[in-house]
This record gives structure tokens, sequence and C-alpha cells, in this order.
């Protein structure tokens, strides 16, 4: 088996270069702009492969294209079927989880990880780690040295785990390049990684996963990091996709220009949310900022599981999970089928297969079967029953596992629709595994009844190839709206109405600290290339390096450094020529249209271009 399942060309289509000719609808930008905008990556005539991997919290996957290499013109996506075995759902994803070493040195991914830590007999001579990236949700203590638990509770380096899954799905991605037999060398400069990430997640983890890509031997230069719903937006626009519907399946055509649309995101820890419109030069445009939460399709597992757990005690599952690990990882798997095939008996009752070894600890431990203990508990007596290892739950008991998930994501979508900006949007489509949930599907149909919801076939890859077509061609999407108020601590004269706190006196002049200095503001529209300049002096006559704190807000009027905003990170301007003294300025410029904050700086009197870095991990 060659591990690889090919997407026919003809649904790659629309991936024309971008025009900036007059009247394209992109804005001809200065040359200086567009060598900062590639700054990331290397120039695309350079460039042979694309290579993208979706790291998912519960999935991933990975996938390439040849650019430019006769009859090499398909998306190339992983196949795991081999690899799963019989008792998994057929996939084009693996689960997110990595087997090491005591020492940390890597030994599996995936199924392969899954299985052979279920196998081993001493687990506590393993390190096991799984649904780990939601750590980079919203953590704002995230750093170069947070550290992660192991299935043991063994601390390690969070990036040290990230670093080994990027590498081995670096490593066999350019094995399932070498089946394909193809007649081109490639050389580091030729491939163009993608890595996609959500697009709720804030800028410190987007450094954090392209630190560990590069420590995974993905430099700088090579990557580009894709949002995911962005990158499934950029996969429906064009494509003639097969789309499920209630009685038979259908197609969804390209969106024509104007069309705006809805993508909902519905991933294994967050669901992303973006609106988007065709622009007459049919690249993107980004109508509302990212958003969504930590509602996904984990979070329904763990309340199923935890619903077990309940009804056979804690510390009976305590010694289950020790002892039964081949078993425990069968009932997380019936669960995962479950929930994204929920299929009821002539009672509408959900049947779920309890492992035998459970049963039989439970009946051990207690004196009694589980079938007897449940019909006899009030508690369970009306919610479920059981008969030949299966648990038969009520429809009741399951819809509440899924409710709070889906009340939050039914929620957000009603917000976003009643906001004046989406006005004429028609389209909701349902990407990421999540989607593939009927009750999921169902609550949005009921809900919006006045929306087209679609579903892809292959929603689940939506996402993948996406970040594929981004990166063959990244100025496909041409505006995004900053998600975050993002400034600086500035000192100016004092007004009336500033913060009697914030006064402070120079040379006795009254002076206004702590003012919030905003360069982009939350919800704002920026073209993919366009800068905000703020200017950066010494603060004494011989420095040579300057740092400068940057925060973030989520108010868009955000005007002092308080409580109402945080510091995020710093950047570093370099400032090697005193001889000014203080009368030296280093015009930085922000590019916030990008999928990543990126940096620049030119030294005011020279005219000459100086480093200026962005930390945006916090060191200690």
């Amino acid at each position: 088996m060659s591990g690889l399942e090919e997407i026919p060309d003809d649904v790659i289509s629309g991936l024309e270069e971008m025009s900036t000719e007059p009247g394209s609808g992109l804005e001809e930008l200065p040359d200086d702009v567009f060598e900062e905008r590639q700054r990331p990556v290397r120039e695309s005539s350079k460039i042979k492969m694309v290579a993208a991997m979706d790291f998912g919290t519960t999935y991933s996957g990975y996938a390439f294209k040849l650019i430019g290499i006769e009859n090499h013109k398909n998306i190339y996506v992983k196949s795991w079927n081999e690899e799963a075995g019989g008792g998994c759902l057929p996939s084009e994803n693996a689960p997110t989880c990595v087997l090491l070493e005591a020492n940390g040195d890597f030994k599996s991914f995936g199924y392969t990880a899954e299985r052979e830590f279920s196998e081993c007999e001493d687990q506590k001579n393993w390190r096991f780690f799984k649904h780990f990236k939601m750590i980079l949700h919203r953590d704002e203590g995230l750093c170069s040295k947070t550290t992660i638990k192991d299935s043991n509770g063994k601390e390690i380096s969070a990036r040290l785990v990230f670093t080994h899954c990027i590498k081995f799905m670096k490593d066999d991605l350019m094995k399932m390049v070498e089946r394909k037999k193809v007649d081109t060398e490639f050389k580091t400069e030729n491939i163009r990684w993608v890595i996609t990430v959500p697009a709720i997640w804030e800028e410190p983890a987007k450094q954090f996963m392209r630190e560990a890509a590069r420590e995974a031997g993905i430099e700088g230069d090579n990557l580009l990091l894709a949002l995911e719903p962005e990158a499934a937006s950029i996969y429906v626009k064009e494509m003639n996709v097969e789309v499920h519907t209630d009685m038979n399946q259908s197609r969804l055509s390209a969106f024509s220009p104007k069309t705006k649309y809805m993508i909902v995101d519905l991933g294994g820890g967050t669901v992303d949310v973006t609106v988007r419109e065709v622009l007459p030069d049919r690249s993107l445009k980004e109508i509302t900022k990212a958003s969504g939460g930590a509602w996904g399709g984990l979070h329904v597992n763990q309340r199923f599981y935890q619903f077990i757990e309940d009804l056979v005690g804690n510390k009976l599952m305590e010694k289950f999970r020790e002892q039964h690990p081949a078993a425990q990882l069968d009932l997380e798997r019936e669960i995962e089928q479950k929930k994204r095939n929920l299929t009821g008996d002539e009672q509408n009752r959900i049947l779920i297969n309890l492992p035998g070894e459970l049963i039989e600890l439970f009946e051990k431990t207690k004196g009694k079967s589980l079938s007897d203990f449940a019909t006899s508990s009030g508690r369970y007596r009306e919610k479920l029953e059981m008969k030949f290892e299966k648990l038969r739950m009520s429809l009741d008991v399951t819809m509440d596992m899924f409710k709070p998930a889906v009340d939050s994501i039914l929620r957000h979508v009603e917000e976003l629709v009643s906001d004046p900006l989406t006005k004429g949007l028609k389209n909701i489509i349902l990407v990421g595994g999540f989607s593939d949930c009927k009750i999921i599907q169902k609550a949005m149909r009921e809900k919006f009844k006045d929306f087209r919801v679609v579903i892809p076939q292959e929603a689940g890859l939506a996402v993948l190839q996406g970040a594929v077509l981004f990166g063959e061609n990244p100025l496909i999407v041409s505006e995004r709206v900053s998600p975050f108020t993002y400034g600086t601590r500035q000192l100016r004269y004092f007004l009336d109405g500033d913060p009697p706190e914030y006064r402070t006196e120079i040379d006795g002049a009254p002076f206004c600290k702590n003012v919030f200095n905003v360069l982009a503001r939350s919800g704002q529209t920026f073209r993919v290339g366009q800068r905000v300049t703020t200017e950066v002096s010494p603060v004494k006559p011989n420095q040579t390096v300057m740092p400068v704190n940057v925060y973030q807000s989520n108010n868009p009027d955000q005007m002092y450094v308080d409580d109402d905003c945080r510091e995020i990170g710093t950047m570093i301007v370099d400032m090697p020529d005193t001889t000014g003294g203080l009368d030296r300025i280093v015009d930085v410029s922000l590019a916030f249209g990008d999928t990543e904050l990126h940096v620049t700086g030119r030294d005011r009197s020279s005219k000459e271009k100086v480093s200026v870095t962005i930390d945006l991990l916090k060191n200690n």
C-alpha cells in the first residue's frame, strides 16, 4: 500500500495567479511592501512542492502537491487505513498522539503510538501524550519553557512534544513523495511547508508552533501558518464540492464574486468561525474577525466518558485504565464512532459497546452485575439499561452530552448572522471532523432555516486541502480583519480627562504615562502587505538596542495601558549607530494583514534597514 489518496485535479481549479493590474481588486503596492509580505517564505518561482500539515487537537493529517511537474497535478493525501487496522473508521487522519521513551526520545505517532502504548507491559517506562494541543489555546502563561503532563502525570517540555510530532509528519511526508518516484530533486528551498492553526489562537501560540517547526527542521523562510477556517474557505470557494443533503447528494458550485459565506470549522478542540466575501478578482476578503471557542467534539467525548465513569465509579475506572489499556483505547474509539454516527434502536436509544474487561471488573469489585446495578439504581433506572455488554442510553441522556457544545455553537453563529457586516450571507458551510456529527447537522439546519447549511462530503479534509492551495498561492486571501487591538505604551503631554494617577512631570511639564499607542484596532480590515508604522527612539544616548512592549486588547477604543489589556511580547529594535545620541528614530513597520504579525525597521536618518524582532514567548 502506498498510503496515498489522489484528489483529482479538476477539483483544484481557480488558482489563477493574482493580478495587480488596475481594476483587478488588488491595490498596487510598493515593491518594499511585497518584499515584507513575502519575507517569511521563499519566492514562489523556486517552489516545486507544497506540503501541508493539519495539526489537530484530536486528529492530524498531511498532504502535498507538486508544482509544475507533469503527470503530478493532484493533491496527495496520506491514508492511515493500514496503520489504523480493522477496528477504526477509514480515515485520512491519525490520532494526534505521540509515544516517547523515558528519556524523551521519539518512539511513534498516531495509531501506532496508541497501539504500542496500550500493549506495553510497563507503561510507567513510557511517555504518552494525547489531546495536548489545547494547551496553546488562550494560555496567557505560554512561554518557551511551558510543560505538559504525560499520561502518568510527569511533566516534559511542551515544545519538545510538538517538535517530535511535526518532525514525524515532515519525515513521513517526504517518504510519501519518494514513493511517487518523481524525477525531481527537492532541495530545502524548493519546498513550502504549511501548518494549520486555529484562527482564534493568539500571536504567542503561533510563534510557539513556528519555533517547534524550526526545531523539527523546517526553516522560517520555508514555512507558512494557515488559519484553519481560512484554509477551508479557500478550498470551498472554487470547488465543485459534493455536499450532504437530507435526502440525497448535490453539488456546491464555485462561488461567484460578491458572494458572502460562513465557514464553521468544527474541530476536536476548538470551533473556528469565519465569514468571507469573494472579490471581483476572486481573491477572498475576511468580513468579520476570527471568532469561536473551545466547543469542539472532544468535549462531547469527555462528557460521554464522564457519564460512564460516574456509572461505574471513579476508583474502578482508574483501575480499569491501569489494568486494561487496550480495552480503554477501544472504549475511546467506540465513543468517537458513536458521536459521529448516532443511530438509535427502535426505541431511539443509543447503544455503546462497553469493554468486557470493564464489565467483569465491575462485577468482581461490586459483587453484582452492571446490568442489575443500572436496573436497581434510582439514578439510572430511567436513563439506561445494560444488555449483552451494550449500554443503552436514552435519547435525553445522549442529547445532554451534546447540549453545552451545541448551544455554544448555535448562539455564536446566531450572533454572527445578526451582525450587519454579514448582511447578504446565504451559505453556512460546516467543515472539520465534528461536522460529521448528525446532531450538530440537524441542530444547525433547524436553527438556521433561512440559510443554506451544507456539509462537504470530505468535510474533514477541507482544512488540509485548503492549506495546500494556500501554500500554492498565499495571495489568494487579500484582506484580513484584526482580531485584537494592538499597541505600545506611550508618554505624551497630559490632557484634560486623562486619569490623574497617570500624571507625571518631566522638567516641570505635565505628561501622561501609560498611554495606549494604537497600531491596529479590533475589527479593522488590513490588506495583505499593508503596514502600520510607529517611531521608536532610545531613552539613553548610548543605547544600541531598544525594547518595546506590545499589548493587546479586545476593546477597539483602548486608550490606556490598564487592566483591560495585557502584554503579549516585546519588540527588540536594533539601534547600533549611537552618533545621534537621543536624536535617533527608527521607523518600525508592522504588517497585520497576514496570518502572523511581521515587523521590519528602517533608520530614519540613514534610510538603512535595521533588525527588528518580536518575542511573543516569555522565557521565564
